[in-house]
């Protein structure tokens, strides 16, 4: 579980034995869902997922679809592969989830094992082998995100739900662990300089983040 403030988040991940894609034969999938349950704040309704949910579930995608090599997750090509689903859900949002979920999601995914398998040329059916070592989901970088909000010009790092409410805009931006930019998402009109004034704050706390992940993790 990750706390930010009084935001609490919790990421896992299950696989199941899928076929590849006919133009992908040697890779597997990874399918990421954010889910923002009405217990966690009021503005959300129980039912349909909200437009949130939906539009951070898209992001997660695409961010993962750098970090994750799914080569890895072919069993046989053509015939099998593993299929992640990687499931972020927010026990309480006071504000900042995007931050808070992805870096959940990047410690889920630092500590996921893939299972080894067996093969039966007999059946031609693909099982896990209980009794097989497992091998480490290989990721290309971790990533975590820095979240400011802007007021006046100001900008504050880790912002509250009412924070985000009376917000002009926000910056955020996804960082690896060596301290590259992978992508920054803006709102509101903001001006160019101010975006780029948040970078060197982003790379440093990114820099933090991403030391008490590797801690927590074991690495």
């Amino acid at each position: 579980m990750v706390c930010f403030g009084d935001t609490r988040v919790i990421a896992g991940i299950k696989g199941r034995f899928a076929q590849p894609d006919i133009e992908s034969p040697g890779e597997g999938f990874v399918v990421p869902n954010v889910t923002l349950p009405s217990l966690c704040n009021s503005k959300y309704r129980p039912g349909m997922p909200s437009d949130s949910a939906v539009a951070m579930s898209c992001r997660l995608a695409a961010v993962l679809s750098k970090v994750v090599d799914r080569t890895q997750l072919c069993v046989r090509p053509g015939k099998t592969a593993w299929c992640l689903y990687v499931d972020a859900v927010c026990l309480n949002d006071d504000g900042n989830v995007w931050d808070a979920l992805l870096l959940a999601t990047s410690a889920a995914l630092k500590s996921a094992i893939l299972p080894a398998t067996l093969y039966s040329a007999e059946t031609d059916v693909v099982a896990v082998d209980r009794d097989g070592k497992g091998t480490m989901l290989k990721l290309n970088y971790l990533p975590v995100s820095v979240t400011l909000s802007v007021f006046d010009g100001t900008t504050i790092p880790d912002p509250t739900e009412a924070e985000e409410r009376i917000e002009e805009g926000s910056v955020t931006c996804c960082v690896d662990q060596k301290g590259t930019v992978r992508a920054v998402w803006s709102s509101g009109h903001l001006p160019d300089e101010l975006i780029s004034g948040t970078l060197k704050y982003a790379v440093t706390r990114a820099d933090i983040l991403c030391s008490i992940l590797q801690k927590v993790t074991g690495d």
